[in-house]
């Protein structure tokens, strides 16, 4: 029997968490479905931890091939491990795959030690691999012959129907046997192809949509329920455009109450949100196990939209989305992705803000623009039309570890500047960006700016950039320090370690915004004594003004408390709960007493942390303005 070995390692989340290898166990088990191929080839357990590579080549038993699956966070790594095994088995054939592998085949213009790649999805063409012996018949490969790089012609998969899957027909058991130790996330993929064709996404290598059965797909739910999954991410580029998705719901649901298990379903939303998205995020969000719904943009402006190919909702039908969801108690989270050609520091900074003036107060997620190998934009006629500036910098890998002393260094590529958005500029917005995440939807300031924009006519973007401006030139205490901080890595970080750690929320590196968050609610009353001044300066009358600042105060959620008791002169709930959902009144001065209480005490700022900042975020869990408050007259 000839030793198959398949790669697809991944970081650690938190220290422990790990994905399933999906992707290489869907190829391993499509090919032991194959009976020529299962009397000849073994594969062995695939591996799927970024150990030692030294240890890893040791462990190996005569591979005779060893295919590697490539993203974001282990092409580097797997370049070094797949050298060093050809170093120590030259007749090992070396196989690159996945998104990160360029659809040019250029990665064996510059890496000897690599004999194939493959292009598109795996299943058929690993199998080809296995049954060819003239690699010419192989579709969808790059190889070399007699020292010239061959293309093979191109083939697409209409039927995916009679895929085997790696959960039901055992694959993926031995790795969670072998190691009871580690916490287990998993992929669910129910459908293969997208609809759309964004510049910034390689996600799917054609367009053409199709599906998995409806049998497999509950069989496979049962099984990460048994085998206790907790957090269950779907790979569908458009989850809720069919019909039958409503199904997949329901059947989570009910292992979610007869089991425990998947505590958390996490998906990308099909782009044109609907009543069927609606209903599906409304389930979800009663038994707990969503972060909230989607309602992505990528950007506001005319001009990107075009250049990348995307259409966006109406900001009216975005707004009367945004009621509906929070009548119903459902929270909603947005998506910018910061670097995109044709935005300006001016149109992204302000797009923000609009976002805001339609009513999207609870959640904002900013992204840097990278640029993917097998993306439109990371074509060279993209990249020159934009005069793009890519960044190749370390790979940020949010939430996971932060290890100093790992042996290989991943890298992103990130749009850095454009022609319409020079570096500094992309500075400037990066910055106004956080502190807009940081104090409206995070929530250290929403109050104060909900007040100011519609009793003092201070748009949400002088409110904002005038923040800003206070922190970085006039305030000499915590908040400027912290910032301070913030823009001298977006400035002259070489590496691009555009985030925040502090040992005592973990061994977990954070987004800058999170960072400034969780630093306020620990030095909460150096960060009053930074930020009053600022307040101040806008003239609210002292009686309304101690009422917000009280109110703002106490609907921030603490790691060690847990009543939450006091009083304001104005019913200041009822005021701003109407603001957040799109209804404007003015202040009623009734004197009001409110008491909440939080669910739990925190044992460290790491639980709270995680659980309110990285858990919680995109349901607004940093503060009580989506929850009950008893209130008294």
């Amino acid at each position: 029997m000839k030793n198959i070995y398949m790669v697809q390692v991944s970081f650690a989340f938190d220290n422990s968490a790990v994905y399933l290898p999906y992707s290489v166990a869907a190829i391993a088990s499509f090919c032991k479905n194959i009976p020529e191929i299962k009397a000849e080839y073994n594969f062995v357990k695939p591996i799927y931890k970024r150990h030692k590579i030294e240890d890893i080549v040791s462990s190996l038993d005569s591979p005779y091939m060893m295919g590697f699956s490539c993203y974001l966070w282990n092409t580097e790594f797997n370049k070094s491990l797949a050298k060093a095994v050809k170093e120590k088995y030259p007749e090992c054939t070396i196989v690159f795959g996945g998104h990160n592998a360029a659809e040019d085949g250029s990665l064996l213009e510059t890496e000897d030690y690599i004999d194939i790649v493959m292009t598109g999805e795996g299943e058929e063409t690993f199998a080809a691999l296995l049954r060819e012996e003239n690699r010419d018949n192989c579709p969808n490969i790059y190889y070399r012959k007699n020292g010239t790089i061959v293309k093979t012609a191109e083939k697409f998969y209409d039927d995916i129907s009679h895929y085997p899957s790696p959960f039901l027909d055992g694959t993926l058991d031995e790795v969670i046997e072998n190691d009871p130790d580690t916490e287990f996330l998993s992929v669910l993929e129910t459908n293969r192809g997208c609809p759309y064709s964004c510049a910034y996404c390689d996600w799917c290598a054609k367009n053409s949509f199709r599906q998995f059965p409806m049998e497999k797909v509950n069989a496979e739910i049962k099984w990460l329920s048994d085998h206790k999954i907790e957090y269950i991410y779907c790979a569908d580029a458009n989850f809720g455009i069919l019909d039958r998705d409503e199904e997949i719901i329901d059947t989570l649901i009910s292992y979610k109450k007869t089991t425990g298990y998947p505590d958390v379903f996490r998906c990308c939303y099909t782009k044109n949100s609907n009543d069927r998205v609606f209903r599906m995020c409304k389930k979800l969000n009663e038994y707990g196990m969503d972060k909230g719904a989607t309602l992505a943009y990528q950007s506001l402006s005319p001009e990107v939209l075009e250049n990348i190919g995307r259409k966006n909702l109406s900001m009216e039908y975005f707004s009367d989305l945004l009621k509906k969801y929070n009548e119903a108690g459902i929270p909603s989270y947005s998506e910018l992705i910061l670097g995109l050609p044709g935005e300006t520091k001016e149109s992204f900074c302000k797009g923000l803000c609009t976002l805001l003036d339609y009513g999207q107060h609870n959640s904002i997620s900013v992204y840097y623009c990278e640029v993917l190998p097998n993306s439109p934009l990371g074509k060279k006629e993209m990249l020159e039309k934009y005069n793009i500036e890519v960044a190749k910098v370390k790979f940020n890998h949010i939430h996971s570890a932060n290890d100093a002393k790992e042996e290989v260094e991943e890298y992103s590529y990130i749009i850095r500047s454009t022609s319409t958005m020079s570096r500094n500029d992309w500075v400037d917005t990066n910055m106004f960006s956080v502190c807009l995440q940081a104090f409206h939807s995070l929530g250290l300031l929403r109050c104060f700016a909900l007040y100011l924009r519609y009793e003092k006519n201070v748009s949400y973007y002088n409110f904002y950039s005038s923040l800003l401006d206070y922190i970085m030139n006039t305030d000499t205490g915590f908040l400027h320090s912290l910032f301070a901080s913030f823009r001298d890595k977006y400035e002259n970080s070489n590496d691009g370690e555009w985030n925040y750690y502090n040992e005592e929320l973990g061994n977990i590196i954070w987004f800058f915004e999170e960072g400034a968050f969780i630093e306020c609610i620990k030095n909460y009353e150096e960060y009053k004594k930074s930020i009053t001044p600022f307040l101040k300066s806008f003239d609210i009358d002292n009686d309304i003004f101690e009422d917000i600042e009280t109110y703002q105060d106490n609907i921030l959620k603490q790691p060690f408390r847990t009543n939450y008791n006091f009083s304001c002169e104005y019913d200041m709930h009822s005021y701003f709960s109407a603001l957040m959902q799109g209804e404007v009144r003015k202040p009623e001065k009734k004197k009001t007493f409110y008491s909440f209480r939080q669910d739990k005490t925190y044992e460290s700022w790491h639980d709270f942390a995680k659980t309110t900042v990285w858990y919680g975020r995109r349901k607004g869990a940093s503060t009580f303005m989506n929850e009950t408050i008893k209130k008294n007259t």
